[in-house]
């Protein structure tokens, strides 16, 4: 990744401030807060799997409060290769991620000018930290799962964060919720 596929907050905030900010947010614990399963109880397990992979976050909490909590949501689809539209199963979960202010470690000052940028840094941050915290969590639960289910152990990939291409001025202006979603076909 080279400078130009950076998102402009980071081409604007000085990454040394970040790393000092980021330190701010100490990550106290993951816990599993709801799953849901579900599998075609007639259905045998297909050659060929195409699977839809879903997560978001919602913030629980303020970003200024002395615990930060954040919920992780998590979806996977198994859909028959052969029959891309036929449902084989579901797995959902939600992780919730906690953080704690380390007030040990001194606020670096801002400028007035740096505020915005500072907050859209703060935002991004606490939008895909708390992902990639629970991720593993999450690629351990579907793959115990989906043999639990009677299906050959599935392997969510690993993490991956790439920049959007081109966000809808829609998708900009909502607030709130972050969502992602990809298909991926697997051969047996």
């Amino acid at each position: 990744m080279d400078d130009n596929d950076l998102p402009l907050v980071f081409k604007l905030l000085d990454m040394g401030m970040a790393a000092r900010v980021a330190q701010l947010y100490v990550l106290k614990e993951i816990y599993l807060v709801d799953a849901k399963i579900s599998r075609d109880p007639m259905i045998e397990s297909p050659e060929a799997l195409s699977l839809e992979h879903k997560c978001f976050t919602e913030s629980l909490t303020p970003l200024d409060a002395e615990k930060y909590i954040v919920l992780c949501n998590f979806r996977v689809a198994a859909f028959d290769g052969k029959e891309p539209n036929k449902l084989i199963m579901k797995i959902e979960a939600a992780f919730c991620t906690s953080y704690y202010v380390d007030k040990s470690i001194p606020v670096p000052s801002l400028s007035d000018g740096d505020v915005e940028t500072f907050c859209a840094f703060m935002h991004h941050f606490m939008t895909l930290n708390p992902i990639s915290n629970a991720w593993p969590y999450w690629r351990e639960f579907v793959q115990s799962m989906s043999s639990r289910m009677g299906f050959p152990a599935l392997t969510v990939p690993l993490l991956e964060i790439a920049a959007k291409k081109a966000a809808t001025q829609e998708a900009k202006s909502k607030p709130g919720k972050k969502e992602s979603t990809r298909r991926k076909k697997l051969s047996a």
